[in-house]
């Protein structure tokens, strides 16, 4: 293909895609905003999931360390978490 060949194909598709971009955009928005709709939900999704793990594996650790004994010499942990300053917080 010539070089007056080639620059005449680009300007048709210039063209082309100008008339055409439009259309293509009234389509492309709502599927794009579908998208990005589905990405939230998933996130969200995921997010509730990694909490849910996240207790577990504390809850995990907690029974952990009431089972093993304390050193000697040492104060063992308190088995209820200390009363928050701010109750507004919990």
């Amino acid at each position: 293909m010539g070089t007056f060949a080639t620059f005449t194909l680009g300007v048709a598709a210039a063209l082309g895609a100008r008339a055409f971009a439009p259309a293509l955009g009234r389509w492309a928005r709502p599927a794009v905003r579908g998208a990005i709709k589905q990405g939230l939900i998933l996130s969200q999704g995921a997010q509730v999931r990694a909490a849910g793990l996240r207790e577990d594996l504390e809850d995990l650790v907690a029974e952990a360390r009431a089972g093993v004994p304390a050193a000697p010499g040492t104060t063992a942990a308190p088995s209820t978490p200390a009363p928050s300053p701010n109750p507004s917080r919990n």
